[in-house]
């Protein structure tokens, strides 16, 4: 959703404006007692904000932080909140060593993982994570509502039957791509062949659910994808 500053300048602007073409295409608004071209003032506005103004969720980054950050730069934007690990936690050309707990998100808790770049030492992934008896298909429907309520419709949406016999788990994607940001929600569940049917009582030690936010360009907006 749009900030409220934006749009309300928007909807005040365009009602105005209709009203000045009503008059006169040449006719000018007295705003606090100056006369003012006030349609083209408004126009010239509108294009210098920026795009975070018209859409408020397409951020170069995720909550306070910014691609690019440093560790102690995240740690310091978040506080007491931060969770400093005395060592990493690796991932595929990614580690993990700021992170925090118990997130709110789409009514849930999550675990939040700041991962940095294994070359370059800087924010290039932001990771949220339940897993096991957490990991249900009502949190997973929660998470693409609160997605779909801030981005929109997915970009790129799939399904991937597991084969649990072999081992090969069932997995759900949906990807959203925008201008700074590439955010992708992944269930995966290896006891089942769609992770949405798992059943209630495996213990839920084979389910994982991911939301990752990465920069755009750093992950294929297509699915399925190797998970990080």
């Amino acid at each position: 959703m749009p900030p409220r500053f934006s749009l309300t300048l928007s909807l005040r602007s365009r009602s105005a404006c209709r009203r000045a073409h009503d008059i006169d295409a040449t006719e000018t608004l007295d705003i606090g007692g100056h006369r003012r071209w006030f349609c083209g003032f408004v126009a010239i506005l509108l294009t210098l904000l920026p795009n975070g103004a018209t859409n408020a969720a397409d951020l170069p980054g995720w909550d306070r932080t910014r691609w690019g950050m440093t560790s102690a730069e995240i740690a310091a934007a978040y506080g007491t909140e931060a969770i400093r690990l005395d060592g990493r936690i690796e991932f595929y050309r990614l580690y993990t060593d700021v992170a925090l707990r118990r997130i709110p998100f789409a009514g849930h808790d999550f675990t939040v993982y700041f991962q940095m770049d294994d070359k370059t030492h800087r924010l290039a992934q932001v990771m949220l994570e339940r897993r096991r008896q957490y990991a249900t298909g009502q949190v997973w429907r929660d998470a693409v509502a609160a997605l779909e309520h801030e981005f929109g419709p997915p970009t790129a949406a799939c399904a991937r039957r597991g084969r649990p016999l072999d081992g090969e788990p069932g997995s759900l994607e949906r990807v959203w791509t925008l201008p700074s940001i590439t955010v992708r929600a992944s269930y995966i569940a290896f006891g089942a062949a769609i992770p949405d049917t798992a059943p209630a009582d495996d213990g839920g030690l084979t389910r994982r659910l991911l939301i990752r936010y990465a920069p755009p360009g750093q992950a294929k907006p297509g699915c399925p994808t190797a998970v990080r």
